[in-house]
């Protein structure tokens, strides 16, 4: 789920939490109606900032690696492959070297990672 869809969700559970009807004998305290629920709306929210909000940001880091790469640049494809980019042919096709005189075409998307410094 996007961002706005998330924020959209709790604002959804929130206002179904403050309209519910307060269990019957009780003084009908704003407390006494959300207090069942307040478990629920804090394990929403813990899972946010624990798992949803660290994926989006993996995701973005990803996203920009593989619109920088460039001619020159070392990769590791999803294969274990390493080799070198030696051409872009178009938006999502590269040319990866994997040896000398030995090139290969693949997707950006199926590049893993880049390598930043080689030894």
């Amino acid at each position: 789920m996007s961002l706005k869809k998330n924020n959209i969700f709790i604002i959804l559970i929130t206002l179904t939490m403050v309209s519910c009807a307060p269990p019957p004998g009780s003084d009908g305290s704003f407390l006494a109606s959300v207090g069942p629920f307040l478990p629920f709306g804090l394990i929403i929210i813990l899972f946010y900032f624990l798992i949803i909000r660290p994926q989006n940001k993996q995701q973005r880091e990803r996203d920009n690696m593989l619109k920088a790469l460039k001619k020159g640049d070392n990769v590791i494809t999803n294969g274990g492959i390493i080799g070198k980019v030696v051409d872009v042919l178009e938006k999502d096709v590269l040319v990866v070297e994997i040896s000398k005189g030995v090139q290969i075409k693949i997707k950006r998307e199926f590049i893993n990672s880049l390598i930043l410094d080689e030894k």
